[in-house]
């Protein structure tokens, strides 16, 4: 009799589960959600805005120059290099802006060259000591002097 009462038990619960519980419908199952990875910056990049030239294309002094520096021994003197133009910037304010006449050259007032170790500002020549992607230093040789700039 015991035999009965869980074979009983057995198909009771054994229906119940097929008829009501254990039954599944195929087609309102969702598709599994296709995963795609993040994509991963590349090694020694920095975010930049879409008008400031990618670190990674930055492959002449030219090119090195542009964007927006910040003097490191006086943070409210900057300089900002668009393209061929110059904008100096004195506490946040626009001082002047030179156009046209800022050029990488090989020497002072010498032949433009892209990736010239000079840039001239006006007639004012700069050597190009140091830079990469976060910091430049440049000597100005009318003064004599070194100015450091990083990157903004």
């Amino acid at each position: 009799m015991n035999i009965k009462i869980y074979q009983f038990l057995f198909l009771f619960l054994f229906s119940f589960c097929f008829l009501f519980a254990c039954q599944t419908d195929v087609k309102s199952t969702p598709a599994p959600a296709s995963v795609t990875p993040a994509p991963k910056p590349k090694s020694g990049t920095v975010a930049t805005p879409p008008d400031r030239v990618e670190p990674d294309k930055m492959d002449n002094n030219f090119l090195r120059l542009q964007g927006e520096w910040q003097q490191v021994d006086v943070p409210e003197k900057q300089i900002q290099f668009r393209d061929k133009k110059v904008v100096e910037l004195a506490a946040g304010k626009k001082r002047t802006e030179r156009s046209k006449k800022f050029r990488v050259v090989k020497q002072c007032n010498g032949e433009m060259d892209m990736n010239g170790l000079f840039y001239m500002l006006d007639n004012r020549c700069y050597k190009i000591l140091k830079i990469s992607i976060e910091e430049m230093e440049v000597e100005d040789l009318e003064q004599q002097r070194v100015i450091k700039y990083r990157r903004i």
